[in-house]
């Protein structure tokens, strides 16, 4: 089976959940194929240039990777424009003449069987690749993109930005429900997601798990909370400065020791909550794992987003206690032991009771870690692709 991958950015190194997920992608898709011949474009930008010395040896030996450099900086002119075209200008910073000629080389000297999409902003190619290919055009899904700028501009209080994010998003929207459309089969990470795409468009969709594997690393009981994520990414940023100054503020006065350990890349978007008392910045961290197991109870406090949270799954996978918002925890059947807030008083109300009980914390770590085992194992993932791939 030849196959041809295009994503908007390169999946390694893995700096954000969006790389773990292509990640993971990559590695079941060549478990259920392993005689599958792979191609895989990626943009290199200025937000992530991308490094072929961390492409791990077992990857690069199954697949030919080609980084293709393009710049998405914003334009004030080209973004003034799309005010009044009927294009999204999230979308049309990623597409470029240079990419289209390589997409069109590659698809002249190969017959693929399928043409996948890592990301909604790899489609603005999909008209091209229709007219000259007649491989099966596959979505991943990582979320419903449109919703979470929809979700920013609720939560937006300047009106100008308000109004300008939601202008972002009814754009967007239009072309990701055209795009969704003219795909073949829409792989959605989420569940939640997946019924979405069933009843806005007319592709067949499925649901396919992002994988996890458990990982065995002891625990820091430690009076500790800590988040990681990139933060380059908007909801992420939003959550921890609503967390900061809404909930720990107010735990701080009942544990003045707890502190609160914040790693990931982009972290100079954040520095202003770093002046804030016990709250410490660590940058990128070269290993997610380590620094989630080491720093106490995992919360992700998100109020905007689509799509299954990347580090929540790894923070379960690692048997560590995680405290989620209901919009974190969206698309995961989750088993009911595992804190889910709805605002800021549940997170102070539960994370108070699992900062004093330890073998409270340690029952919730084991569920999730359980949870993980059960329902995003490699073999269920690769499965699961040959089944869709196959109907």
């Amino acid at each position: 089976m030849k196959t041809l991958f295009i994503s908007h950015k390169p999946p390694y190194p893995i700096v954000d959940g969006g790389c773990h997920a292509m990640d993971r992608m990559l590695r079941d898709f060549i478990l259920a194929y392993p005689e599958a011949v792979i191609s895989y474009v990626y943009f290199e930008t200025e937000k992530h240039p991308g490094n072929r010395k961390k492409i791990p040896q077992e990857i690069k030996k199954n697949v030919d990777f080609i980084g293709i450099p393009i710049s998405t900086k914003i334009n004030p002119l080209s973004a003034f424009i799309h005010l009044f075209n009927n294009k999204s200008y999230n979308v049309s910073r990623f597409v470029k003449g240079n990419i289209k000629k390589q997409i069109e080389l590659l698809l002249s000297q190969n017959e693929f069987d399928i043409v996948l999409f890592e990301s909604i902003f790899s489609g603005g190619y999909i008209d091209d690749i229709r007219c000259i290919s007649n491989a099966k055009l596959v979505y991943r899904a990582h979320n419903i993109e449109h919703k979470i700028w929809e979700d920013l501009s609720k939560g937006e209080k300047n009106p100008l930005k308000k109004w300008y994010l939601r202008h972002l998003s009814r754009k967007l929207k239009s072309f990701e429900l055209q795009f969704l459309n003219k795909i073949d089969l829409i792989m959605s990470i989420s569940k939640l997601d997946q019924s979405y795409f069933k009843n806005h468009t007319s592709t067949r969709s499925t649901y396919i798990p992002v994988s996890m594997k458990i990982h065995s690393i002891k625990m820091m009981h430690n009076g500790s909370l800590c988040f990681l994520g990139a933060f380059n990414w908007l909801p992420n940023k939003e959550a921890m400065i609503w967390f900061v100054d809404n909930v720990f503020k107010e735990l701080s006065n009942k544990f003045p020791t707890l502190t609160l350990e914040i790693a990931g890349s982009f972290s100079n978007e954040i520095t202003s909550i770093s002046e804030k008392s016990n709250v410490h910045l660590h940058g990128f961290v070269e290993s997610s794992k380590e620094f989630i197991a080491m720093n106490g109870i995992f919360v992700a406090p998100l109020l905007s987003g689509s799509g299954v949270k990347m580090k929540v799954l790894e923070a379960m996978s690692l048997g560590v206690p995680c405290v989620l918002s209901s919009k974190a925890a969206e698309g995961l059947a989750l088993p009911e032991i595992i804190p889910v807030c709805q605002n800021k008083a549940d997170f102070i109300e539960k994370l108070s009771i699992l900062l004093l009980d330890k073998e409270l914390c340690e029952k919730i770590g084991k569920a999730g870690q359980e949870f993980i085992e059960t329902e995003f194992s490699s073999e269920l993932v690769s499965n699961k692709i040959i089944d869709s791939l196959n109907t």
